[in-house]
């Protein structure tokens, strides 16, 4: 399964448990329709048919109630709730939260650091930044780097936002503090909290910082967390006084965020007959591509290759 996301925050559904042996006791895993559901809801997130992946999802968390099984319940909803996210549906997320919470602590299994670092991912979307701050800073307690990583980056962003400089200290400390062979994307994430921490103090390194950031989500196919890299380039070279620099940097994130907001919209076939994706709630890529675009200033043309519209 892919490890990253083709939206804000670079969340991914959870990879299905190995089959082992042993006496481990038959679980929803087993049960070849929950499995199926899984499968399909992740092989339709990968594809960014979100409304599919929803579907799919939920059938799972539902079968996984029908067997009374914690662990899959806890799976199910985390999943769930990260289509949700990327379909542009934060508040439906919020409420996954809560009741795959509920039903899998009823049922002795809480998977509290996987589901804070989704709900700080939500509201960071829902403009909530001080509470995200809160919930990243729990989930960083997971002992794997990729969730550390993925929790510090949803803090860090948080707290730019928030102009938190104690919690966006402490995102950066973490993410530096991660060491070996990293993934892109945490290099990514490395690189733009970097960044975004040295910005005020040093912004000739920021965007050179976020300049390498864009490259590593561009390489690994992130295109809205490139964008966002981009534009926060652009905004260093601003603070360099390189207008003509800082202008191309907010015109190619504006452009590239355009194209997504489209294909976004657009969706296919099975999408929409599974049920129209959400839009115009925060942070999305349409509403990005319109502030990037006016601080590129007049002229610019967000889709230079769009069919020309007939009279």
């Amino acid at each position: 399964m892919k490890k990253h996301v083709k939206l804000l925050l670079l969340l991914a559904p959870l990879a299905l448990a190995g089959c082992g042996g042993g006496q481990e006791a038959p679980t929803a895993r087993d049960d070849a329709q929950w499995d199926q559901a899984m499968t399909a809801g992740t092989d339709s997130f990968d594809l960014g048919r979100y409304s599919v992946a929803i579907n799919q999802y939920r059938r799972a968390a539902t079968l996984a109630v029908l067997r009374d099984d914690g662990a899959a319940i806890a799976e199910a909803g985390y999943n769930l709730a990260v289509a949700q996210l990327a379909a542009d549906q934060p508040q439906a997320a919020l409420q996954t939260l809560q009741a795959a919470r509920q039903a899998a602590s009823a049922r002795g299994n809480s998977q509290a650091t996987s589901f804070d670092l989704v709900q700080a991912a939500v509201l960071y979307r829902l403009k909530q930044p001080q509470q995200a701050i809160q919930y990243a800073q729990r989930a960083v307690a997971d002992p794997s780097a990729e969730a550390q990583g993925r929790a510090a980056l949803v803090m860090g962003l948080a707290a730019d936002e928030a102009g938190n400089q104690a919690a966006l200290q402490q995102a950066n400390s973490i993410l530096q503090g991660l060491n070996g062979k990293l993934s892109r994307s945490l290099q990514a994430d490395k690189a733009e909290i970097a960044a975004r921490y040295i910005l005020a103090s040093n912004p000739a390194q920021a965007a050179t910082l976020a300049e390498q950031a864009a490259t590593l989500r561009r390489d690994d196919a992130a295109y809205s967390d490139m964008s966002r890299a981009l534009a926060l380039a652009g905004t260093a070279a601003s603070r360099m006084g390189d207008n003509n620099r800082a202008t191309a940097l907010w015109a190619r994130a504006a452009q590239s965020a355009a194209v997504e907001a489209d294909n976004a919209a657009q969706g296919d076939a099975t999408t929409l007959a599974h049920g129209a994706l959400s839009r115009g709630n925060t942070h999305t890529a349409s509403e990005d591509a319109q502030q990037w675009g006016a601080q590129a200033g007049t002229g610019l043309v967000l889709r230079p290759f769009a069919t020309p519209k007939t009279p």
